[in-house]
């Protein structure tokens, strides 16, 4: 099983690139999607990535300094996330009101249009035709480019582009879509995984603490092998280092008695 922390660079990778073939897309054709959305969702992986990094040792280097509010530590290490699921969210909906209605959308691509003819910038409307291979936006002869000869120059072009336009603006705006919540996602696991992290080892020092504590003591180890502290004397000072000898009571050693004296009951 591959480690997460190989898989998550190169997920956010793989999503940064599909973000920057929306970007080249979209402004290729001249798709009715704010360069501004596309460019901070090629951002948003490498934002991903720098908490994916940093986040741990941000938190570490709190705990090491921040001693006056310990309170703190709780809300600083949780701030860059924090805006990054902000930003994550305007721009899923941001991108979501591109293929979510296809009034809206046609309405975009009208205006799009429009401005483009009125500003005569046939090159960029020759690239959509020709990427498309289609003529005009609603026939082969609504305004088409360059100067409405697209169909004269291109017999073999029957359809026009707002058909193919509109899916391919739908198509750019659900990848954008899916970078945005992938890398929402893919926070939200990381986020998981270092709270569980945390926790464990906030957990570890009270329960070595509390396997210290069971089990016989040493005291009571030493009081089964016959000894004890010499610590504790008796009243009259002596210690208690010959405890369970003859002279305090009965030993589990057995002495024979001297042979040949008188009184022996042996």
């Amino acid at each position: 099983m591959i480690h997460f922390s190989i898989t998550f660079p190169l997920v956010l990778l793989a999503l940064a690139a599909v973000a920057i073939y929306v970007q080249v897309t979209s402004s290729t054709l001249s798709l009715p999607i704010a360069t501004g959305t596309t460019v901070l969702t090629i951002i948003l992986p490498f934002i991903a990535a720098a908490n994916f990094f940093y986040l741990p040792r941000f938190s570490q280097m709190l705990r090491q300094t921040v001693t006056s509010n310990p309170s703190l530590l709780r809300f600083l290490p949780m701030v860059p996330p924090v805006l990054q699921a902000i930003l994550t969210v305007v721009l899923a909906t941001l991108a979501a009101e591109g293929f979510s209605s296809g009034q809206v959308t046609d309405c975009s691509l009208e205006l799009n249009w429009q401005r483009l003819y009125k500003a005569k910038d046939f090159r960029a409307m020759s690239r959509i035709q020709d990427a498309l291979n289609c003529c005009g936006l609603r026939s082969v002869k609504d305004r088409s480019a360059p100067n409405g000869r697209c169909h004269e120059l291109h017999e073999d072009r029957n359809d026009f582009c707002l058909t193919p336009w509109r899916a391919t603006m739908q198509r750019n705006s659900g990848l954008e879509f899916g970078v945005a919540v992938a890398v929402g996602l893919i926070q939200l696991a990381h986020l998981v995984l270092f709270g569980l992290r945390n926790s464990s080892k906030n957990a570890g020092p009270g329960y070595r603490r509390v396997i210290q504590n069971i089990g016989p003591s040493s005291r009571e180890g030493l009081l089964e092998n016959g000894r004890v502290d010499e610590e504790d004397d008796g009243e009259n000072g002596n210690s208690r280092r010959g405890y369970g000898t003859a002279e305090n009571g009965a030993n589990h050693r057995i002495e024979p008695s001297g042979l040949g004296e008188d009184g022996n009951n042996w």
